[in-house]
């Protein structure tokens, strides 16, 4: 029912709570996603990549 929606899948490499894997198939059934892989960063929001990361996409969505 999404699939056809802009979104943003920020991932951090070394989560362990959420694996890489699940993030990379949210995206194949969700193509109008960007995935966005932060190669240095795990769970948590506070990490700066991954902060990074959500500004990014939040920005992004907001100059439309």
């Amino acid at each position: 029912r999404i699939a056809h929606l802009p979104g943003a899948i920020v991932q951090g490499r070394y989560d362990v709570v959420c694996p890489a894997r699940s993030a990379f198939d949210l995206h194949q059934r969700w193509p109008a996603a960007r995935l966005v892989m932060v190669g240095d960063a795990g769970h948590s929001i506070s990490e700066p990549g991954i902060i990074d990361g959500l500004v990014a996409a939040t920005d992004a969505f907001a100059e439309g």
